[in-house]
Parts: structure tokens; C-alpha cells; sequence
């Protein structure tokens, strides 16, 4: 049974539900600063370190400062994945709210994310590596491509574990099996998920060096295309699972 509603209708009313319901973006918003923050001063000077030492013409201080600033730079990559799958998961669970035309319940979101946690992790790392492969191959070009595949099959997966309640493995598996078994509606969601990602890594990268600027810019547009992604993973996931279910159903009869 194909899912009966109109996938681009529901990218549109993802728009009309994140301004009506603007709020939704203050999670990712706060992530997305946040990780700013750490580029900036972390990663950022890190690599500042090296610059000016290698300008200088030490090669030798240039390595030690990349070698002295590697745990540091561990550290605040860390903290991105973390910060940044912390956040979207309270978008995500917050979203069921938005869809029923409710203000959002931060406090519920929070305790569900903190509850689904261990499953997030887990399935966080079954993604990285699924992705490793992917990666490696990137630098031969090939991998690119793989990569928005491999993107576009696991794209309902961290919505499985936070709304669907699933365990990492069965969302996975789910992901597959929706992106597979309704394609039409998964790829117009997939497109418009890239779309909004790239606009808000354009407008991101060409102003997070800008002091002050750059942080409000990662605020606004970072939270608010998080918010958008989530709302789109949510709202899909929803509607793919319940014309699955209901053509099981419809099977049995």
C-alpha cells in the first residue's frame, strides 16, 4: 500500500508549522551555538597555533601545537556529535507537538530524550560506522555519491528511536525498509532535508568567522534549519509508518 498524501504539501506545512510554532527552533538554536563556540575557540585555536608558528617559520612549534592541541580538538569533536544529537533529538521529540498545532513541551521533550538516550548513542555509532566506508571512499570521489545514499537510507532511523521507540538495530532497520518500500514520499523528503541543509551551511560558513555575527547567524539559521530537518524526519517517519502498519493490517484481513 502506497502512503496516500502529498510529499510536497508536507514539506510546505513543515515551513508553516516552524513559523507558527517558532519556538521548536530554541533546542537546535542553542546546540547549533554552542558548537559554534566550540569551533571558534577550540578547534579554532588549535589551528590558530599552528598558523602563526608555521608563519614564524618553526615547522617544528607548528607540529608540536597541532600534537599539544589533538586532545583538545578530540575533546571538542566530541562534544559536537554530542551536543548536536542531544539537541535534535529534543526537536524531534518536541515536534509531535508542533504537527497537533500544540506549543511545545520542552520538559517532556527532554526527560523522552534523556530516556532514549542509551539508544541514541548506540545507533549514533552504528551510523559512523555504516558511514566509515563511505568516507574513506571519499577521497577517491566515489564515496561521495555513497554517502547522500547511505544518508537517504538511514534518514528515519534517529526518528525510530526517539518517537517510534525502537531499539538501534530495529530503526535501522526500519529506515530501510520505509525508504525502500515508499520511495516516492522518502526521496521528496530527502531532497528537501539536503535543500535546507545546504542554505543553512551556506549562510553559516560564510559567517562564523565573522566575530558576533557568526554566533547569531549560527543561532537563528542553525536552529532554525535544524528544527526544520527534525520537524520533516518526524513527520515522515509518521505518516511511512503508519501506512506500513495499516497495509499489515490490511494483509491479515
Amino acid at each position: 500500500m502506497v502512503a496516500q498524501f502529498d510529499a510536497v504539501r508536507e514539506l510546505e506545512n513543515a515551513f508553516r508549522v516552524l513559523a507558527s510554532r517558532w519556538t521548536l527552533a530554541l533546542p537546535a538554536a542553542i546546540g547549533s551555538l554552542l558548537v559554534a563556540g566550540i569551533i571558534f575557540f577550540v578547534i579554532g585555536a588549535v589551528v590558530v597555533s599552528a598558523i602563526a608558528a608555521a608563519v614564524m617559520g618553526s615547522s617544528s612549534g607548528a607540529i608540536a601545537a597541532i600534537e599539544a592541541g589533538a586532545t583538545s580538538a578530540a575533546i571538542g569533536i566530541g562534544a559536537i556529535a554530542l551536543v548536536s544529537m542531544i539537541a535534535h533529538a529534543m526537536v524531534m521529540a518536541a515536534a509531535r507537538d508542533a504537527w497537533d498545532e500544540r506549543d511545545p513541551d520542552f520538559s517532556a521533550a527532554f526527560r523522552l530524550t534523556l530516556d532514549r538516550f542509551p539508544a541514541l548513542l548506540v545507533v549514533s555509532f552504528l551510523i559512523a560506522l555504516l558511514y566509515a566506508v563511505p568516507v574513506a571512499l571519499s577521497l577517491l570521489l566515489i564515496g561521495i555519491p555513497l554517502l547522500f545514499v547511505l544518508g537517504y537510507f538511514l534518514m528515519y532511523a534517529r526518528a525510530a528511536v526517539v518517537v517510534g521507540a525502537e531499539d538501534p538495530l530495529s530503526a535501522i532497520a526500519t529506515s530501510f525498509r520505509l525508504t525502500t518500500t515508499h520511495a516516492g514520499p522518502s526521496v521528496i523528503a530527502f531532497l528537501g532535508i539536503i535543500a535546507a541543509f545546504i542554505i543553512g551551511r551556506i549562510v553559516d560558513t560564510a559567517t562564523i568567522h565573522v566575530p558576533g555575527i557568526g554566533l547569531l547567524t549560527a543561532f537563528f539559521v542553525g536552529g532554525a534549519t535544524a528544527a526544520y530537518i527534525a520537524l520533516v524526519e518526524v513527520r515522515f517517519y509518521t505518516l511511512l509508518r503508519g501506512a506500513g502498519l495499516t497495509a499489515s493490517r490490511s494483509s491479515r484481513i
